[in-house]
């Protein structure tokens, strides 16, 4: 039910009684149905700023003798201390309270009116904040001890994050983690995309699931380049299979479709994303499939569209990387986000990619977990040696090594691979 006045009762109860737990809360005067409620409450927070004990007497002065008739007179708090038997339920009853505002509020917003698109951006980021859990959970030190103990135990030989498809970022990363906030960037046309879809196809094949947020491509243009890069399909013949198809592609065609429509996965190519919708859609994934390993990428960073206007595009940037990171750790899972570059980057002799290159970088290094850049020699010099060959730059790490791989990149296929596989059928 959205109203639990008998937990108000006994929640302001408990601190009458006890003055220390107004410190041990995180709620605020409007999580309160009732008004004088809210009004004691407030009251309650006043004298805990003022820093003065909370008790009935100083609240009594708080609220002062005007307002004291709203909330019941002191006859009323006299009775909610003496009714509390014990102050031990004190987080329940915080949390049955909340429980009420997240309802009340889910049914508020149902009524908004909007007739923008910012005004849809606000209705799903205020949906977005309810899923936000309370921020006051006790911390047991003994228990949390005995689960790590248990997880580390009971963790079997292999990665202990999801494989990225690759030997040697492995190596580097132990595969994606989950919490992490790991970014990927380069130039145009060096292959961000196809390997961001190469270690969607992995997850999934692996039996996970992939929430692709594409900003600039539609799903039909990425579920192409998955058949391509699967079935190892020219690309190029993908655009009007009915004229440059011949029966060996047909049959690689016929055999990728089948193979990617038993994959679990979800795109969503809307232009103009925000933070807040993909964040709503990756809490409603989470909450659906509650026990399937969930990636989440997103196709590209700069694409995002911000919620509100900033002082700067850096800012902006940050805010989004921030929140980005911040869902990565509270729904568990690893965020891959990619990111254009700057044109910096090519006045420079020296074009290998460095931090600063990141288009609007700001708070992103400070952010992210893992920062990779693709580079490859042949973009820059169509002559170079190493052709068909990409630089994995892991040029931020926090979590373990920095280093480079390399790996073997078909363009026609869209395909990555490992090095010593690029000769292979």
């Amino acid at each position: 039910m959205d109203t639990n006045l008998e937990a108000e009762f006994a929640f302001l109860g408990c601190i009458l009684l006890k003055g220390k737990l107004i410190k041990e809360t995180t709620l605020q005067p409007n999580h309160f149905f009732r008004p004088s409620n809210q009004l004691i409450f407030k009251a309650m927070k006043d004298v805990e700023a003022a820093d003065e004990p909370v008790d009935i007497v100083t609240v009594v002065m708080k609220i002062g003798n005007k307002n004291l008739y709203k909330v019941g007179g002191r006859s009323h708090l006299a009775k909610l201390m003496n009714s509390v038997p014990s102050t031990e339920p004190f987080k329940t009853y915080e949390k049955y309270i909340i429980d009420a505002w997240k309802l009340r509020e889910a049914k508020r917003i149902q009524t908004l009116e909007f007739t923008t698109v910012s005004d849809i951006d606000r209705v799903v980021e205020k949906y977005a904040n309810l899923e936000l859990k309370n921020q006051d959970e006790a911390y047991d030190h003994g228990a949390t001890m005995v689960e790590l103990y248990q997880k580390i135990s009971d963790q079997e030989l292999g990665l202990s994050g999801f494989d990225t498809g690759f030997r040697d970022l492995n190596n580097y990363l132990d595969g994606f983690q989950n919490k992490e906030l790991i970014i990927s960037a380069a130039r145009p046309s060096v292959g961000k995309t196809a390997k961001m879809l190469s270690h969607a196809i992995t997850h999934c094949a692996n039996g996970g699931m992939t929430a692709i947020f594409s900003l600039e491509m539609d799903k039909e243009s990425l579920l192409k380049r998955m058949i391509s890069s699967i079935g190892k399909i020219n690309g190029f013949k993908m655009k009007n299979p009915k004229n440059y198809f011949n029966n060996e592609d047909w049959e690689k065609f016929t055999k990728a479709i089948g193979i990617l429509s038993k994959m679990h996965i979800h795109i969503y190519d809307q232009a103009g994303q925000t933070v807040p919708s993909i964040r709503s859609r990756v809490n409603h994934l989470r909450r659906k499939y509650p026990d399937v390993p969930l990636l989440v990428q997103i196709d590209y960073l700069q694409l995002i569209r911000p919620t509100g206007k900033r002082e700067t595009r850096t800012i902006e940037i940050g805010e989004m990387t921030r929140s980005l990171k911040e869902m990565a750790k509270d729904a568990d899972l690893p965020v891959y986000l990619v990111s254009q570059l700057s044109r910096g980057v090519e006045s420079r002799q020296d074009k290998r990619p460095r931090m600063s290159d990141i288009r609007d970088s700001g708070s992103v290094e400070q952010d992210a977990d893992v920062i990779e850049f693709l580079y490859r020699d042949d973009y820059y010099d169509r002559d170079a040696s190493n052709q068909n060959i990409v630089d994995v730059i892991i040029a931020k790490h926090r979590n373990g090594p920095v280093g480079t791989v390399k790996l073997a990149y078909v363009k026609e296929y869209n395909l990555f691979m490992d090095m010593e596989d690029d000769d292979d059928d």
